[in-house]
C-alpha cells in the first residue's frame, strides 16, 4: 500500500490547510503566519515524494524515513481535523460578537495551544525534510492536487456482457442442460474452472437467457463465497424472491417463507463462487431446498474453482470452463484496446499479441490489459508496459491486474482502490456509498481553482476502476439500482496492496498483526479482549465496520476515527455514549440496525460529520442543522412523514447534497424558501406539506430551477386525509413557483388541489417518468405527448378529469418523414414516441383520451401516430372510459383492464394489440354491439374476446379473465401457457388449437360449468388450481367424466360447509383415477373436514402435502414410503 500512500501523503494535508486558512476564526487568531510556514513545508515534502515516485525507488531503502513521515503526517492530519472541529463548534455554539469571543480567557489559551502545536509539527517536518535530502531525494515539483490536469477519454463505465468471445457453444450447452428435465430431484449442475475464466459471467448469461426465464418462473441468484452459512444463503434466497431484505435467524421461518414463493413452482437457484468442502453443510442446505416443495424440473447451478466442491455436492452434470484459445484471446483484447482507441497498426498488433499471450487465456486478465492499453495513445507507452518487470513477478497476483493498478492516472485513485480491500469478498458495492467514504477519507481533492465537487471526482474515479476491470458491473439490486462487485483475483490484489493497513479481525485471531491497521472490520467475538490490548491495536483505526453489539467496546480506542459503519443488528437499543467523543467522525452509518429510537442529541455535536445514514427519519437528531459540514442525509426506509423543527435552520447546511425529504411547516419555521441556499442538492428531493407555502414568491425562493443535479422531484401538498377539505387553495401558484431545472428526469405530484398543472411541466424535455396521484380537483391533464424521453406515466385519483387531449404541443410532436404506399413522402407526427408504461387508476369521470388524429387542427388524421413503443397498459377503476389513442400497439406485451361499465374500450383495442404475452381482464360490462364478421352466434363479449385472442394466438402466454359479462366460450391460442378463469357463470366451452400442448397451468373458480369447459384442455395441464366454488354445494366438484393425467401440482380450496374432501362413497383409488401423476397437493380452507380420505394417501407418486386453514382436522392417513414432506398451518386441533 506504500505506493498508494506515498505520492499523495501531503496533498490532503495541504487541502485541509487551505480550507482552514480561509476561516474567519483562524484569521482572527492571527495564525496565518504559522499556517503559511506549514503549507510551504508540506509542499516541499510532497515534492520529495514526487521525486521518490519518479525514481521508482524501492521503498525498503527509505522505509524508516517513510514510517517517520507517515507518523508525523498522521499527527498533523488529526490536529487539522481537531482544529476544523473547534472552528465549527465555535461558529455554531457562540453567537456573541467576534471581539467579545476572542478576548475570552479560554479562547486566548486555546489560540496559544494551537500556535504551539503548529510550530511543533513544522519542526518535525523540518527534520524529515533534512533526512530526505541526506537520502538523496530532491524536491522536483511544486505541490499539485490529487487530480492532475490529465486528459481522460470518455469511455463507457463497463462493457456489454453480451460481447463475450469464444463462449457461444458453452452457453448453448449450459442453457440446454439447465432446461432439460431429469429424473433426479433438484439436480445440481456445476460450472468449474480456475479464477478469472469467466464462470460467473457464463452463469449470468445462462440465468438471463429468454428460454431460461420462460421455463423457470422463479429465479434466485446467491453469491456464497467462502462463508457457506446455511441461514445466510436462505435469507439471500428470500431477498432475491421478495426484493426486500431478510434477516431471519430461524430456519423453520425461512423455509416457510420460501415455500410460500416456491411451492409447486419450477425454480432455478444459482449458487455463485462456492468454496465449501464439508458434506454435512451441503446436505443440510440440499435437504432444506428439497423440503421447499418446488416443482419437478427445478435446478441448482453452481460455480466453483474447486473439484472437491463438485464432488461434495454430488453434481449431476459438471462443465469445466477452459481457457480462451489464442485467437479468441486476441479478439477479446481487440474489442477492449482498439474500441475508440488507437488504430490497429502492425506495430500495435505485434506488441498486443505478445502481451495477450502472457495473459494465459484468462478473460479477466485480457480485459484488464485491454482496458489499460485503451487509454495509452503512443507506441512508447505500449512498449513501456510490454517491457515492464511486473510480467516476470513471482507473486500470486495476475501481472495484467497489477499493471492496471500501477498505471492508474492518479495516486489518490490508487488509495480509493486499495480501500476496497476492507470489503468482504464477493460483497455488493454501491457506487454512491463508496464515493461518500472516499470523500470522508480525503481521497477526492479537486484541482486548484476548480469548483468540481468531490463526489463528481469520485464518480469519475469509480468509472475508471470499472473500465480497467478493477471493479465489475454487478447488475441491479432489488430496488433496480446499479450495483457492482470486485472479482476475487482483484480483491487479492487490493489485499496485497493494503497488507497490515486493511484487516478483518476474527474472534480467534491474534491482534498483534493489526497494530498498523487503519481500516478494520471487526467480528463480534473480540468483545472480551482487555482494554489495554484494544487500545494498542485499534489506536490508528480510521474506518471501523463493527456489529452494533460490540461497537461500545471498540469505539473508545481509535484516536482518529473518521468512518463508523454499524453492521446488521436486531438488538441495538441506543448508541453508546462513547460516540460523543468522536470529534473527527465524518461518516456514520447506522442504517443497517433495526431500531426506531431517536439518535442521541450528542450526534448534533459531531461537527465534522459529512454523511449521516439512518434507517428511519425518526432517528434523526433534533438539532441536525448544527452539523453545518453535512453533505448527505440518508434514510434507508421511509414510511412516515417527519413534521418537526429539526430542519428549521436547514439553510445553514450549505454543503448538503442529499436530503431525503423536507416537510414544509409554518408552525415549525420550516419554509420552502430555506432550500434556496442549498445550491448543491442532487439526486432525489421530496417536498411535503406544500399546502403551507404562502404564495408563488415564497415557492420561488427555493430556487429549484437553479439546481441542475436534481433528477427526481416529489411535490406533495398535504396528507391524504386532508385532500377533500373545502377551502380556497393556492396550489397552482405554488406549483408554478417550484419550477425545477430542465434536467429533471422524474416528477411525482401528490394531493395537488389546483384545477390545472403548472405550464413548466410541458417544457421538461428530459422527463422519463411522471406520476400524478390524488390530484382530485384537477380538470386538465398537461400536454406530454411531445416529450421524447418520457417512458412511464402513472395517473391515479384524478376524480375530475373527463377528457385527456393529445393535440400536438406547439404544433408538432416528434416528426419524421415516411413513404406512403404510393411512394410519396409524407410527414408523420408521433405522440409519446418513447412511452413504454401507461397506468390509469381510479379516474371515475374519465370518458376519453382523445385520439391525436382528431385534435391536430386540420392535419391529415393518418399522419399522427400515438404510443408506438407502448409495452404495458394498465387501466383500473376508470369505469366510464371508452377510448384511448389506439392507432396501433405493435410492441404491447401486457394489457390489464378492470372495472369498466362497457366493453367499448376493450373492443377498440382488440384489433390493435397483436403481440401480447399477458392479458388480464376483470369486471367488464357489455353494452356494445358485435362488430365481428364471424357467422357464429355470439354475444358482443364473445366477439371481442375472439378477435383479441385470435390476433395474439401465437404470442399470448398468460390469460386471466374474471367477471366478463356475456362470455360463453374461449378459443385459446397455440402459445398459451397459463389460463385463469373466475366468476364466469355463462362460460361453457374452451377450445384449443388442434395439436397444441403449450397450456400447462389452469386455475378455475366460481365457474359452474367447469367440467364441460376443462375437458378440452385436461391432457396438457401440469399445475391445476380448483376453487373457490359456491358454498351451497354439498361436496367438492371433482371431475367425473375425465382425468388430468399429467397434473403433478394440485391446489384445492374448500368452504366451511364441506364435511369431506372426497365423498365417503368413492372408491379408495378415486383420486388416483383423476390425478395419476400427482406429486404435490395443497389443501386450503376445508374448515368442516375432520379427516383426510384414504384415496389421498394412496396417490402413488405423492411426495408433498400442505394443509392450511383446516381448523377441525383431527387425523391423517398413513402415507406410502415415497412421501417426503408435510406442511401444516392453521390447523389447531391436529
Amino acid at each position: 500500500m506504500a505506493d498508494a500512500f506515498v505520492t499523495d501523503l501531503a496533498s490532503g494535508l495541504v487541502f485541509k490547510h487551505v480550507s482552514l486558512a480561509a476561516e474567519e476564526l483562524i484569521q482572527a487568531w492571527n495564525l496565518q503566519e504559522n499556517l503559511v510556514m506549514l503549507q510551504e513545508r508540506l509542499e516541499e515534502i510532497d515534492a520529495l515524494l514526487s521525486d521518490a515516485h519518479s525514481k521508482r525507488l524501492n521503498m525498503s531503502t527509505v522505509q524508516s524515513w517513510f514510517n517517520k513521515l507517515q507518523a508525523v503526517a498522521r499527527v498533523a492530519d488529526a490536529f487539522m481535523d481537531q482544529l476544523a472541529y473547534e472552528v465549527t463548534r465555535r461558529q455554531v455554539e457562540n453567537r456573541s460578537t467576534l471581539r467579545d469571543f476572542f478576548s475570552t480567557k479560554n479562547s486566548i489559551l486555546y489560540r496559544f495551544k494551537v500556535a504551539y502545536k503548529i510550530k511543533s509539527i513544522n519542526s518535525s517536518f523540518d527534520k524529515i525534510f533534512e533526512w530526505a535530502i541526506k537520502l538523496g531525494l530532491q524536491p522536483v515539483a511544486q505541490l499539485t492536487t490529487a487530480v492532475q490536469p490529465r486528459e481522460m477519454r470518455n469511455t463507457p463505465p463497463f462493457e456489454d456482457e453480451s460481447l463475450i468471445v469464444g463462449r457461444d457453444d458453452e452457453i448453448s450447452f449450459l442453457v440446454e442442460t439447465v432446461c432439460t428435465n431429469y429424473a433426479e430431484d433438484l439436480p445440481v449442475i456445476a460450472v468449474w474452472g480456475m479464477g478469472g475464466q469467466g464462470k460467473t459471467t457464463l452463469a449470468r448469461m445462462v440465468y438471463n437467457r429468454d428460454v431460461v426465464t420462460d421455463m423457470f418462473k422463479k429465479r434466485m441468484w446467491v453469491t456464497v463465497s467462502d462463508d457457506f452459512d446455511f441461514i445466510k444463503i436462505l435469507n439471500q434466497m428470500v431477498s432475491s424472491l421478495t426484493s426486500t431484505a431478510s434477516m431471519l435467524e430461524n430456519p423453520e421461518g425461512l423455509i416457510k417463507k420460501l415455500q410460500n414463493s416456491l411451492r409447486g413452482v419450477k425454480f432455478l437457484l444459482v449458487l455463485d463462487d462456492v468454496w465449501n468442502e464439508r458434506p454435512e453443510e451441503w446436505d443440510n442446505l440440499k435437504n432444506s431446498l428439497l423440503g421447499v416443495g418446488g416443482a419437478g424440473g427445478s435446478k441448482i447451478l453452481v460455480t466453483t474453482r474447486k473439484q472437491k466442491v463438485v464432488d461434495v455436492m454430488s453434481c449431476f452434470i459438471t462443465h469445466r470452463v477452459e481457457k480462451l484459445s489464442k485467437e479468441n484471446s486476441w479478439e477479446l483484447f481487440k474489442r477492449r484496446a482498439f474500441s475508440r482507441g488507437v488504430l490497429e497498426t502492425a506495430r500495435y498488433e505485434a506488441m498486443g499479441r505478445r502481451m495477450v499471450e502472457r495473459c494465459g487465456g484468462l478473460p479477466l486478465a485480457i480485459k484488464a490489459l485491454g482496458g489499460l492499453l485503451h487509454s495509452k495513445r503512443s507506441e512508447q507507452e505500449w512498449f513501456r508496459i510490454q517491457e515492464s518487470a511486473t510480467w516476470d513477478s513471482n507473486d500470486d497476483v495476475l501481472p495484467s491486474l497489477r499493471l492496471s493498478y500501477d498505471n492508474l492516472p492518479h495516486s489518490s485513485l490508487k488509495k480509493c482502490f486499495a480501500y476496497c480491500s476492507i470489503l468482504p469478498k464477493d460483497s455488493i458495492i454501491w457506487k454512491d456509498e463508496m464515493v461518500r467514504l472516499w470523500t470522508a477519507l480525503g481521497f477526492l481533492l479537486p484541482p486548484k481553482g476548480s469548483n468540481k465537487l468531490m463526489e463528481d471526482i469520485g464518480s469519475e474515479y469509480f468509472n475508471i476502476l470499472l473500465w480497467n476491470c478493477l471493479l465489475q458491473d454487478g447488475g441491479r439490486d432489488s430496488n433496480g439500482d446499479f450495483c457492482y462487485k470486485m472479482h476475487d483475483l482483484v480483491h487479492d490484489l487490493a489485499l496485497d496492496l493494503s497488507e497490515h493497513h486493511s484487516v478483518t479481525v476474527k474472534a480467534d485471531h491474534e491482534l498483534n498483526y493489526i497494530s498498523k491497521a487503519i481500516y478494520v472490520r471487526a467480528d463480534e467475538g473480540i468483545s472480551n479482549i482487555k482494554p489495554p490490548i484494544l487500545k494498542r491495536n485499534f489506536e490508528k483505526v480510521q474506518v471501523l465496520y463493527a456489529n452494533a453489539r460490540i461497537v461500545r467496546d471498540l469505539v473508545p480506542y481509535p484516536s482518529h476515527l473518521i468512518g463508523l459503519v454499524l453492521e446488521r443488528s436486531n438488538e441495538l437499543d441506543r448508541l453508546p455514549s462513547s460516540l460523543s467523543n468522536l470529534k473527527y467522525l465524518k461518516y456514520l452509518d447506522i442504517s443497517r440496525c433495526f431500531t426506531r429510537n431517536k439518535l442521541p442529541d450528542y450526534i448534533s455535536r459531531l461537527y465534522n460529520l459529512q454523511t449521516l445514514s439512518v434507517r428511519s427519519a425518526t432517528q434523526l437528531p433534533r438539532k441536525i442543522c448544527n452539523l453545518i459540514n453535512l453533505r448527505h442525509i440518508l434514510v434507508a426506509y421511509e414510511v412516515e412523514l417527519v413534521s418537526s423543527d429539526m430542519f428549521a435552520k436547514i439553510e445553514r447546511l450549505t454543503c448538503l447534497q442529499t436530503l431525503p425529504r423536507f416537510v414544509v411547516s409554518r408552525d415549525h419555521q420550516c419554509h420552502v424558501g430555506q432550500l434556496g441556499s442549498l445550491k448543491n442538492l442532487r439526486g432525489t428531493l421530496q417536498l411535503y406539506g406544500l399546502g403551507d407555502v404562502e404564495n408563488m414568491e415564497e415557492a420561488r425562493k427555493a430556487s429549484l430551477h437553479t439546481k441542475s443535479n436534481i433528477e427526481h422531484l416529489t411535490l406533495v401538498w398535504r396528507k391524504d386525509e386532508d385532500v377533500m377539505e373545502e377551502k380556497e387553495y393556492n396550489d397552482e401558484d405554488v406549483m408554478e413557483g417550484l419550477e425545477p431545472h430542465a434536467n429533471l428526469k422524474a416528477l411525482d405530484v401528490g394531493n395537488f388541489m389546483g384545477k390545472k398543472f403548472a405550464a413548466w411541466i410541458t417544457f421538461m424535455t428530459n422527463l422519463e417518468v411522471i406520476t400524478f396521484k390524488n390530484c382530485k380537483r384537477c380538470e386538465e391533464f398537461p400536454q406530454l405527448g411531445h416529450l421524447s424521453k418520457l417512458r412511464s406515466i402513472y395517473i391515479s385519483g384524478m376524480d375530475n378529469v373527463k377528457f385527456i387531449s393529445s393535440h400536438l404541443c406547439g404544433g408538432q410532436g416528434s416528426i419524421r418523414s415516411e413513404l406512403d404506399e404510393n411512394g410519396a413522402e409524407e410527414t408523420v407526427a408521433t405522440m409519446y414516441p418513447s412511452l413504454k408504461n401507461l397506468y390509469l387508476w381510479d379516474m371515475p369521470k374519465l370518458e376519453e383520451w382523445v385520439d391525436p388524429s382528431m385534435d391536430t387542427s386540420g392535419e391529415d388524421p393518418h399522419n399522427v401516430l400515438a404510443f408506438p413503443k407502448l409495452e404495458m397498459l394498465v387501466i383500473q377503476r376508470c369505469s366510464k372510459l371508452t377510448r384511448i389513442p389506439s392507432s396501433c400497439f405493435p410492441l404491447m406485451k401486457t394489457l390489464h383492464i378492470t372495472d369498466l361499465d362497457s366493453s367499448k374500450l376493450l373492443e377498440s383495442l382488440s384489433g390493435k394489440a397483436c403481440g401480447l404475452t399477458c392479458l388480464d381482464l376483470d369486471n367488464i360490462g357489455g353494452g356494445v354491439g358485435c362488430s365481428s364478421s364471424s357467422s357464429l352466434p355470439c354475444s358482443s363479449m364473445n366477439c371481442i374476446m375472439g378477435e383479441l385472442l385470435k390476433n395474439n394466438s401465437v404470442s399470448l402466454e398468460t390469460l386471466s379473465v374474471r367477471r366478463l359479462q356475456g362470455l360463453t366460450y374461449l378459443t385459446l391460442g397455440e402459445g398459451l401457457k397459463s389460463l385463469s378463469v373466475s366468476d364466469l357463470p355463462d362460460l361453457n366451452t374452451i377450445n384449443v388449437v388442434k395439436g397444441s400442448d403449450a397450456l400447462k397451468h389452469l386455475s378455475i373458480s366460481w365457474c359452474p360449468n367447469y367440467e364441460v369447459l376443462a375437458q378440452n384442455v385436461n391432457s396438457t395441464i401440469e399445475t391445476l388450481e380448483l376453487g373457490d366454488f359456491w358454498e351451497d354445494l354439498d361436496e367438492f366438484p371433482w371431475p367425473s367424466s375425465f382425468s388430468f393425467p399429467n397434473v403433478i401440482n394440485l391446489r384445492v380450496r374448500g368452504w366451511e360447509k364441506l364435511k369431506w374432501i372426497v365423498d365417503q362413497g368413492r372408491p379408495d383409488n378415486y383420486l388416483t383415477s383423476i390425478f395419476p401423476a400427482l406429486r404435490q397437493l395443497d389443501i386450503i380452507n376445508f374448515q368442516g373436514v375432520k379427516s383426510l380420505p384414504i384415496s389421498l394417501a394412496q396417490l402413488p407418486f405423492l411426495e408433498r402435502l400442505s394443509i392450511w386453514s383446516c381448523g377441525n382436522l383431527e387425523s391423517l392417513p398413513k402415507f406410502h414410503d415415497n412421501f417426503q414432506f408435510l406442511d401444516i398451518f392453521g390447523c389447531p386441533v391436529i
